[in-house]
């Protein structure tokens, strides 16, 4: 009895791991051979693979600032280096400039230091604003938005009878669009479902950005 969900899930899994580990296959076996973000996506890599992907969404906005946070610290470092400093002391000033920074000073920062492309920097405030912010902060209606639903709001009425009311509730005419956002039953299964339909994807473009940006941390030397 206490098996039962656990069962579902390994069905479940067995069904689409194959069809998922091929869809994120390259990204899963290609590292960016920087620890600090390596175990990240792989993280996201095994959330995509396992369907769980309100997850894989969450730890994209995680590796998002990290990896903006890393190059940014790194650059400094490299820009300001001390060939006297001792291994803990490399990068303690490049952290220390912009581990407390908020993500969207650190997106400027990147973009001013050419470390992403206006356009880059244009599509992270954009995830920012869709995924970062509205997960970040469990915010139904940053998730949702305007999306609409159909169904139907039924008010008891009082001294009215049973199948007066069953009829009512199985009554077509009766169903109207809504805001999703101000249905809260309906909440976990919409985002259960635009987590699916997003988070691959979500995820494929900031790969790409990122191995950009890891391709641009040591500054151009000047002519």
């Amino acid at each position: 009895m206490d098996d039962i969900i656990l069962n579902q899930f390994i069905e479940e899994l067995n069904s689409t791991l194959s069809d998922n580990y091929i869809n994120i296959k390259d990204i899963f076996n290609y590292q960016y051979n920087y620890p600090k973000l390596d175990s990240v996506r792989s993280e996201i890599c095994k959330c995509l693979i396992c369907n769980l992907n309100q997850a894989a969404i969450t730890l994209t906005n995680h590796l998002i600032e990290s990896s903006l946070k890393m190059c940014l610290a790194i650059r400094y470092s490299i820009e300001n280096k001390n060939t006297e400093a001792q291994m803990e002391d490399l990068f303690k000033s490049g952290i220390e400039k912009y581990d407390k920074l908020d993500l969207d000073d650190n997106i400027n920062r990147a973009c001013r230091q050419a470390l992403i492309t206006k356009e880059q920097k244009k599509q992270l405030k954009q995830f920012k604003d869709d995924f970062r912010n509205p997960y970040s902060h469990a915010s139904s209606a940053g998730i949702l938005k305007d999306r609409m639903i159909k169904g139907k709001i039924i008010s008891l009425n009082k001294g009215e009878n049973p199948e007066k009311l069953f009829e009512r509730i199985f009554d077509d005419r009766e169903e109207k669009f809504m805001f999703a956002k101000d249905v809260l039953p309906a909440h976990g299964i919409l985002q259960t479902i635009l987590a699916k339909q997003s988070s691959l994807n979500y995820f494929k473009q900031t790969d790409i950005i990122i191995r950009d940006m890891l391709t641009k941390i040591k500054p151009t030397p000047h002519n």
